[in-house]
């Protein structure tokens, strides 16, 4: 299956240190056109951010849309790169103001 760019999906998300990943839901943040020519996706970490909200956090505020159970932040700064073999499913997707919010914490680090 393709996905497209602010997807929600089901992922192995590798840990920092590279050894190990665990399956948590992510936000698909590359253009499509990577995937056509790469196979390969950029993605942004999604968490229920129980010990608080950072500061480069977007909120998830409409998690029916976006296929989650429970409130969670994006972590904009928690980023990755995985091949559609990694990806378990399709949860949802992003509505427009929470892209908005995403994209504008991404020019700041990606001018």
């Amino acid at each position: 299956m393709i996905y497209k760019r602010w997807d929600i999906i089901a992922v192995h998300f590798p840990f920092l240190e590279g050894i190990d990943a665990k399956r948590r839901p992510a936000l698909i943040i590359s253009a499509d056109r990577l995937y056509s020519e790469h196979s390969l996706y950029w993605i942004a970490m999604i968490t229920t951010a129980k010990s608080g909200q950072r500061p480069k956090d977007v909120a998830v505020t409409n998690l029916e849309r976006a296929g989650l159970p429970e409130a969670c932040v994006i972590r904009v700064p928690r980023l990755a790169t995985v091949s559609d073999q990694q990806i378990a499913r399709r949860l949802g997707d992003l509505i427009p103001k929470d892209r908005n919010a995403v994209s504008a914490l991404l020019k700041q680090s990606v001018p």
